[in-house]
């Protein structure tokens, strides 16, 4: 097969707001794209046990139209289309994402639905995406013009607000559909690092090792980016530094900087293609009821071992970068252990 050569993809970001209030950067983000009917959508933890929502909606005022707390682990399709009819009910012009992967993909979803104005199962699952002819890029199934867009306020690190692609669970198989959105990642993102700190810790973990592990794929691809692999292999260096740190939930420092090794690795991921570590965990977790973040810590070990002898120069890179010697899987290895997360399928059976 010929080389892909060089090429880089843009995914219609436009503003992100980092070490900024959440309450404070939405209105701006709103006042900033002209948006004047939000609908929220938020995970159920967020909105009945914490008053995050309660204080964004009253940020916004009369410009939250609507709000859905009915997310659900892997975004089932049934509260994805339930969503998404409410939505265009109430015409809204935004979707306001507050919450982790599953919450972010369930809009983009969401705003596929609204683009086609495709409202039941079968519709929407036409609209799964393909892959270029060389096997290295995941293409939208959709053509419609974009009729709606996402601003994000991730409560979690693992990317999910970096890219256009949402893999819902089918309620019917319990199979991952694969959806690429046309300018479905969100146009506005809030990183608010006080946020971040009230996520329950072994959620916040796991998602942080799952953007490892995509940043981890990104340095180590077979067709590499310079750019993606820089950005990388410096989000490397912050998650492995600062994952530990992040036991203290009063030290904001680190949270912010997780976050910032996300916006990192985020920004190269969809340029290069990846490795089963990324793909196999979307198998995984659905079949066996395992969080994505879950499986990611094992396979991404599974993965680095298997690279061994074969990603020489890049475990190379990032062990020097670390300060470190020896083996790259076993300093995985090291700070799996260090974060009491999984490293072993037997270890998935208690998540």
């Amino acid at each position: 097969m010929t080389p892909p050569g060089l090429r880089y993809r843009f995914t219609g970001h436009e503003r992100v707001l980092h070490d900024v209030p959440a309450a404070q950067a939405l209105p701006e983000l709103m006042d900033w794209f002209g948006y004047r009917r939000a609908f929220v959508v938020c995970s159920r933890t967020l909105n009945t046990r914490t008053d995050v929502i309660a204080q964004l909606r009253a940020a916004l005022g009369d410009r939250c139209v609507g709000l859905t707390d009915e997310v659900g682990e892997h975004s089932p399709l049934s509260n994805v289309l339930a969503a998404a009819r409410q939505a265009a009910a109430l015409e809204a012009d935004v979707i306001v994402s507050v919450g982790g992967g599953s919450v972010m993909d369930m809009c983009k979803a969401m705003q596929l639905c609204i683009s086609e104005q495709v409202f039941d199962r079968e519709g929407l699952l036409r609209l799964q995406m393909r892959m270029s002819a060389d096997g290295t890029e995941m293409l939208a199934g959709s053509t419609a013009a974009p009729r709606i867009r996402q601003i994000a306020i991730p409560t979690t690190i693992a990317t999910s607000e970096w890219t256009p692609v949402s893999t819902p669970i089918d309620d019917q198989t319990h199979l991952k559909a694969r959806l690429v959105v046309p300018d479905g990642a969100p146009r506005g993102i809030v990183y608010d690092p006080a946020l971040l700190a009230r996520t329950p810790l072994p959620l916040l973990l796991a998602t942080g090792v799952r953007g490892l592990d995509h940043a981890i794929n990104t340095a180590c691809s077979l067709h590499p980016h310079p750019f993606a692999s820089l950005l990388a292999e410096k989000a490397i260096q912050l998650y492995v530094e600062n994952l530990p740190r992040l036991r203290d939930s009063s030290d904001i420092e680190a949270f912010s900087q997780c976050q910032l090794a996300t916006w990192y690795t985020g920004m190269g991921q969809m340029s290069v293609p990846h490795g089963f570590s990324h793909w196999m965990v979307h198998i995984v977790g659905p079949l066996a009821g395992i969080p994505h973040s879950d499986a990611a810590c094992v396979l991404m070990l599974a993965q680095a071992r298997w690279l061994e002898g074969h990603a020489t120069a890049q475990h190379a890179r990032m062990l020097n970068l670390l300060g470190r010697t020896g083996s790259f899987a076993a300093v995985l290895e090291e700070l799996l252990a260090e974060l009491r997360m999984p490293r072993t399928l037997a270890d998935l059976a208690g998540c």
